[in-house]
């Protein structure tokens, strides 16, 4: 039996067709002709969420409120946490001082999350450069030392000694509190100042540094008042996200670098924040710290074979585990900016399968940088 439709009825589908794409055109065109990158196998059925941050319109989403290893996208919350209590200009002075004793001195260090001992890196950053300190000190070039130190991290002071050695000192550090401190040190001999905090957020986005991100979080956290723990990492950043206004529900932080497999997150609390920070002076560093596809940091290489027409338009932090490839920020298309966030992180457990995670994900962005949604 064949049914007809007449020529009222065919009109009248017609005409809700029409209806539909004009109420949600960007919607209904998603479901065609994203859903081969939405659906690759290869992403593993991640958390994912893109939208127009002007009107609220969802371009694509999957799952966007499920918990996900968000892997180094964490760094974005960890970013936030610092720039929201500590502010983008705060500087770390680092002293050194004599002590009334023969070669013997006090670091007074204020925690400075940038030092090193390693003057490449300073030169090439812009980090401060410890041991310059120590020379300015030690003008005559003694072979051995006492050094005081307070508020600097063991890591530093590791590195530090190295640093000496190589240079045939022997130095005896010896540990003090702050009240010890403030009684041995008698006159200045020189001193140095970080580079502000929004520096440091530029740096720790364009690169993924784990030891930066884990040591800005722990100062936000240190800055409130809360434990430098699992907890109060978890605390700090619930509390930087409900007072910008974006929902934190199940977040649980181990650490500040996102190394941790055991950090949770959803995509849809990182495409809230991505949203709220985008124009505000506070946070702008984290947006432009922010990789460029092909052309800069954790992104330099990516976009050059797999997604090429998204090069120079996507804006995003990478990050990645054994199982997991994520992926979050702005991506433009003509007039349009979207604003973005992928974790894949049920992925197959090799570099093969993470590559292939990657390129999914490019190639769904040049999707959306090309006007195919």
């Amino acid at each position: 039996m064949t049914i007809t439709l007449s020529s009222m009825a065919k009109a009248r589908v017609a005409l809700l067709l029409a209806l539909l794409l004009a109420i949600n055109p960007l919607e209904a065109s998603a479901l065609h002709s994203l859903d081969k990158y939405l659906n690759s196998k290869h992403l593993a059925s991640p958390g994912l969420l893109i939208l127009n941050p002007l009107d609220g319109q969802i371009i694509a989403q999957n799952a966007p409120e499920s918990l996900r290893v968000p892997a180094s996208v964490l760094k974005l919350v960890s970013s936030t946490a610092a720039l929201h209590f500590l502010g983008r200009e705060r500087r770390y002075v680092t002293t050194i001082f004599t002590t009334g004793k023969e070669n013997a001195y006090l670091i007074k260090g204020s925690l400075d999350p940038w030092m090193t001992s390693n003057l490449t890196l300073a030169k090439k950053n812009g980090q401060k450069y410890l041991p310059s300190l120590v020379s300015k000190a030690n003008s005559e070039n003694k072979k051995k030392l006492t050094i005081y130190y307070s508020s600097l991290f063991e890591k530093d002071r590791y590195d530090l000694n190295l640093n000496l050695k190589r240079k045939g000192i022997k130095a005896t550090f010896k540990k003090v509190n702050a009240a010890k401190a403030k009684e041995i040190a008698q006159e200045e001999i020189a001193s140095s100042t970080s580079l502000p905090l929004s520096e440091m957020i530029k740096f720790v986005n364009l690169y993924s540094d784990n030891t930066l991100a884990n040591r800005l979080a722990m100062a936000a956290a240190r800055k409130i008042g809360f434990e430098r723990t699992s907890r109060g990492l978890t605390q700090t950043f619930k509390l930087a996200l409900e007072e910008i206004g974006v929902n934190n529900e199940g977040l649980k932080a181990k650490d500040g670098s996102g190394l941790d497999k055991a950090n949770r997150l959803s995509t849809q609390t990182v495409v809230e924040l991505l949203v709220k920070i985008k124009d505000n002076p506070k946070y702008q560093a984290i947006y432009e710290g922010l990789p460029v596809a092909g052309k800069s940091g954790t992104l330099k290489k990516r976009f050059i074979e797999d997604g090429p027409e998204a090069a120079g338009l996507v804006k995003a932090k990478t990050g990645w585990l054994r199982n997991t490839v994520t992926l979050a920020g702005y991506v433009k298309s003509a007039d349009k900016e979207y604003v973005f966030a992928i974790m894949a992180d049920g992925i197959t457990p090799t570099l093969s399968g993470r590559n292939k995670a990657r390129a999914a994900m490019d190639r769904l962005l040049e999707a959306i940088v090309m006007g195919n949604h």
